[in-house]
């Protein structure tokens, strides 16, 4: 094997996953894990904001599902983008409408990934990132 160099590929990502099925969360936050990453997960978006507005500097990375409760991943991104917050944002959902895609593009989130979506895809487009 390579040694590990600090300039390896390999950058450890802090992630915040909001996402209201917490099984979702759980086998992301093991894909994730597991691929070296530190994961916190939460539950709904309000949650979501509160951790991020308190330190938009804290995470590298924002996933987030659209429908939640207290505020969606909409609302969530909107918020987010006049904060400091300049992580990456990946959006996961089963049901956008082509509307809400349009307005998660024009607050430029870096992916909108479909659901049911495979651990290994998000570990795979993290991967990608950095």
């Amino acid at each position: 094997g390579e040694p590990m160099s600090g300039a390896g590929k390999s950058r450890i990502l802090r992630i915040l996953c909001a996402e209201d099925h917490e099984l979702i969360c759980e086998v992301l936050k093991k894909a994730l894990s597991g691929a070296g990453h530190d994961v916190e997960c939460v539950f709904d978006g309000q949650a979501a904001w509160e951790r991020l507005s308190a330190n938009p500097l804290a995470f590298d990375v924002l996933i987030t599902d659209h429908q939640m409760p207290h505020l969606s991943g909409l609302e969530l991104v909107r918020k987010l983008r006049e904060t400091a917050f300049a992580g990456w944002i990946i959006v996961e959902s089963g049901n956008l409408t082509p509307e809400l895609e349009d307005a998660f593009r024009a607050l430029l989130v870096d992916r909108i990934v479909r659901k049911p979506l495979r651990p290994e895809v998000i570990t795979e487009l993290i991967a990608g990132l950095v």
